[in-house]
């Protein structure tokens, strides 16, 4: 889609009528830079426009004594040499506003190219910070389970705990249970040997639930100082995590830019090959109008005189 020009018709017609008041011809970067403003292309289509609105005399013929024809033969070969320095002047201006607007589009589509190689290393940049949010979700993942069956073995290890706690605090009926076993084997000397064996299974059992307590006891405190540690690994997970989210945010509103600046120059761009094209198609007709121009003089020269009374018969056409 074209741009909306700035300027119009009749702001060109009367900058052109005051640049030949002065005296100079109108072209289409001097009434550009009279107006400051409007692009060279929206310039040189409202001055062809003007140019071609323009009202030229019609063409008759008339007969014209041999003397008149040959003055009038050398006037239109001034003219045409004048009308082909104005056409060549304005073959060069147009063929230098041509050159200015396709330098531009160059410009254009170099500044287009640079935009989507940009673009391209941000979507890579996307897709490498979102491969890494990725795998910093499983890693959390992968710490809140750990974290979970930490907890379990520190809930299995405090009932063991407590288990043993109770088996302590059985030890002292233990005890009394011998004493009372020691009198009566005094009693009885009959069951000595059995009492003395029920004592010796009695205390292994003490030394072994002693045991079973001070390994659950030493088990409680590493399975705590694991819990501690893999809280610590979970909370700088979570950090970690909102530190790339922010990342990708900020990534994906630059995309976004890019992506804006990106579809308004190539619009620009657009707009200048199209007005490049036009200022090919008005040099184009510059050249043909100046071929017409040099073919109009070859045809005006004088010819020969008729051999009837002497008087010259000459047809010129303007």
């Amino acid at each position: 889609m074209s741009r909306e020009a700035t300027i119009t018709q009749e702001q060109v017609n009367a900058a052109a009528d005051a640049i030949r008041a002065s005296g100079a011809k109108p072209t289409a970067r001097g009434i550009r830079d009279q107006l400051g403003t409007g692009s060279m292309a929206t310039v040189l289509k409202f001055l062809q426009v003007r140019q071609s609105g323009q009202v030229k005399p019609a063409a008759q013929d008339v007969i014209l004594p041999l003397a008149l024809t040959r003055a009038l033969v050398d006037f239109i070969g001034q003219e045409v040499a004048q009308a082909r320095a104005g056409l060549e002047a304005e073959l060069a201006t147009a063929q230098q506003s041509q050159a200015d607007l396709i330098g531009e589009s160059e410009r254009q589509a170099a500044m287009i190219e640079a935009q989507g190689e940009a673009l391209d290393l941000a979507h890579a940049e996307k897709a490498e910070l979102q491969g890494k949010l990725g795998l910093m979700e499983t890693d959390l993942a992968t710490v809140r389970d750990e974290a979970a069956r930490e907890r379990q073995t520190a809930e299995a290890a405090r009932t063991d705990l407590a288990k043993a706690q109770l088996r302590l605090e059985a030890l002292p009926r233990i005890e009394v249970e011998a004493d009372r076993l020691r009198g009566e084997l005094d009693a009885e000397r009959r069951a000595r040997a059995e009492a003395e064996q029920k004592a010796a299974v009695l205390a292994s059992k003490v030394e072994y639930e002693t045991g079973l307590r001070q390994k659950a006891e030493a088990d409680l405190v590493e399975q705590a100082k694991a819990a501690e540690e893999a809280h610590k690994r979970a909370l700088a997970s979570a950090e970690a995590l909102g530190n790339a989210r922010v990342t990708v945010q900020a990534t994906t509103a630059r995309l976004e830019a890019a992506a804006r600046e990106l579809r308004d120059t190539r619009k620009e761009a657009d707009a200048a090959r199209a007005e490049a094209k036009m200022a090919g198609e008005e040099a184009a007709e510059l050249r043909g109008e100046l071929a017409a121009v040099a073919g109009y003089g070859r045809e005006a020269k004088p010819q020969p005189a008729g051999s009837a009374g002497g008087k010259p018969n000459s047809t010129v056409k303007r």
